[in-house]
């Protein structure tokens, strides 16, 4: 349950992945401002944000993430591995949040 509940914030740096991935792929690791010839402005500024979200959010993201399936089943006794295989949740809502939209649109 826990691994979900972190799911819906991860949503955030999941879906910039996905957007530097397909979207903005020309712009995406390019950091040499307007002077790049990756596409039109608006382009150039999104890709930004979407890098920082993947960078600072997903960062954060991870430490959580290794908190609460990493260390806190180490030091109440718990079984890491249990903890571990249940992260594979975390990716489930934007997953079906992805699936809705396709549905719906």
């Amino acid at each position: 349950m826990v691994n979900l509940l972190l799911g819906i914030p991860a949503m955030l740096p999941l879906h910039s992945a996905w957007l530097l991935l397909t979207e903005y792929s020309p712009c995406a690791w390019n950091t040499s401002g307007y002077t790049s010839d990756c596409g039109d402005v608006s382009m150039i500024e999104a890709a930004g944000w979407h890098r920082a979200s993947v960078i600072i959010i997903g960062g954060l993201g991870l430490l959580v993430i290794l908190a609460v399936d990493v260390l806190f089943p180490a030091s109440t006794g718990r079984r890491v591995r249990t903890w571990l295989t249940a992260s594979f949740l975390l990716p489930v809502p934007y997953l079906f949040t992805v699936i809705a939209f396709a549905i719906f649109n």
